[in-house]
């Protein structure tokens, strides 16, 4: 499941390794999680001076020429890190032509053989048909670097919506490197484009494509993401000429548009699955249903009154590390910040407020305090849209399979719901 608390680590490339001419060439393998199928592609290449780089690619989550932080191999094995998913390979060669070892990535470890392949001979991905118009393109964040999204649009007199992703990982098609892919927002792009809709969707600040070089968890706050969406915005309409532009955020990014929608001239904001209460009371409600002992979860709300008055936590258990780790902690403190229920009180556009009945992550309660609070939205409660946006089924029966399934369709009440209310 993906997780709403994690955030990404992006890291210096840094391709560090010792002189190994077996590893030089194409990799490939198959993590099984849960039954999906996610495929990993590893790409290794000599420089002149005898040290191996390499890049990787998740092609099931679009996600392509990412960096490692760190390579090592010698005659016998290979050692791999991912830094910006928090990931590592540690493998030993059987042959010339495969690597058995295992993947590890947080807490998580799959096992995973890599299979050499030739330029001759590579398997194809299958992948879901572009539709005419799409074309990538790279916008200045506001910290200077470039962010890479995705521009589908016959036109810039369509109207356009700027999709922004929830938290963690999570790339411009809303898929993560911590789960199976489930390309929601590549498939509410695709059915915006069937009703003469535009879209532009983005890998955030640090994730897929828009990592870089240097990034700092420790030195990200959420208004860099607000910033950074602001930023897209003039792009779009000063230099592209779209003129009548929507913002939709999904889980965080609902909050992410939000606060961007009090700052420019927006044609109308939607929020799908957007918490409706403050942040820390969401994310203690989603840790205390963890397998955790009762002497750990009755330090969450401790920790958070100390990152609500603006200073840094000490002594955090071991268990709780990957919410409340020292380099996140500036990150949740600015996201403390912010009341959803106070903010959507400023917005002046029309607001449309979309929750799923079978959304295990966030609940119909936030989706009804967002309209309780600004009675001028409307909001639609969709009884079987899980927090992936695809149909559950009745009583929630496919829950699981939303989280796993990249195939399973959008829901269609959800679809309608944007289309109407953007054509208005």
């Amino acid at each position: 499941m993906k997780k709403i608390f994690f955030i990404i680590v992006a890291v210096a490339c840094g391709a560090q390794a010792l002189f190994a001419q077996k590893i030089v060439g194409d990799w490939k393998g198959e993590i099984d999680v849960n039954g999906a199928k996610l495929p990993l592609v590893f790409h290794f290449d000599k420089n002149t001076d005898g040290s191996i780089e390499g890049k990787w690619d998740s092609p099931k989550q679009n996600a392509n020429g990412l960096p490692f932080s760190l390579i090592n191999t010698n005659d016998d094995s290979v050692h791999l890190e991912m830094k910006m998913i928090s990931g590592s390979y540690k493998g030993k060669f059987i042959g010339n032509d495969s690597i058995s070892g295992t993947w590890s990535q947080l807490s998580n470890k799959f096992p995973l053989i890599f299979s050499r392949t030739n330029n001759d001979n590579k398997t194809v991905e299958k992948k879901v048909p572009v539709p005419s118009g799409e074309k990538e393109i790279s916008i200045y964040s506001a910290a200077g670097t470039k962010l890479y999204g995705t521009l589908l649009s016959k036109n810039n007199q369509q109207k356009l919506a700027i999709i922004i992703a929830g938290s963690g990982p999570t790339d411009r098609n809303g898929n993560s490197t911590i789960s199976p892919p489930t390309n929601e927002y590549q498939m509410l792009a695709y059915n915006l484009d069937s009703e003469n809709i535009a879209s532009f969707r983005y890998d955030k600040r640090g994730i897929a494509k828009s990592a870089y070089d240097g990034m700092k968890e420790g030195n990200l706050v959420f208004e860099d993401y607000v910033k950074d969406a602001e930023k897209i915005f003039d792009y779009l309409h000063d230099t592209l000429g779209f003129k009548n532009i929507y913002f939709i955020g999904h889980s965080e990014g609902s909050l992410i548009a939000m606060l961007a929608s009090e700052k420019k001239n927006v044609s109308g904001y939607i929020s799908v699955a957007g918490a409706g209460r403050p942040i820390e009371e969401i994310l203690e409600e989603q840790m205390q249903k963890q397998p955790l002992p009762d002497s750990v979860k009755q330090q969450i709300p401790v920790i958070f009154n100390q990152l609500k008055k603006g200073k840094e936590a000490e002594n955090i258990p071991s268990s709780l590390n990957m919410l409340f780790r020292k380099s996140i902690q500036p990150y949740i403190i600015s996201w403390l910040k912010f009341s959803p229920q106070k903010e959507i009180k400023k917005l002046n556009c029309p607001i449309l407020i979309l929750q799923g009945g079978c959304d295990i992550q966030v609940k119909e309660l936030d989706a009804k305090n967002l309209h309780e609070a600004n009675k001028k939205s409307t909001l639609d409660i969709i009884p079987n849209m899980s927090h992936t946006l695809k149909n559950a089924g009745n009583d929630c029966v496919d829950q699981q399979k939303t989280y796993t399934d990249g195939s399973m369709p959008l829901d269609e009440i959800l679809v309608k719901d944007i289309v109407d209310f953007i054509r208005k």
